[in-house]
């Protein structure tokens, strides 16, 4: 029989490591944006990883 509180605490626990994750992210993307001289709220980390990949693609094809 499963006991509703360990269940209940298990999710709780899971949601704030979740919340502590978010945070560690938000924070990591706050340093990137100063790193790259970027404006904190408005650096949006999908633009960031899309310009990584066509700059390795780009580079990549240089190499060959």
């Amino acid at each position: 029989k499963l006991c509703y509180k360990n269940v209940s605490q298990g999710s709780l626990n899971a949601s704030k490591d979740l919340q502590k994750e978010f945070a560690t992210i938000e924070k990591k993307k706050e340093e990137l944006a100063d790193y790259l001289c970027e404006d904190r709220k408005k650096l949006s980390l999908e633009d960031v990883f899309s310009t990584m990949k066509t700059f390795r693609e780009i580079f990549l094809k240089t190499l060959q």
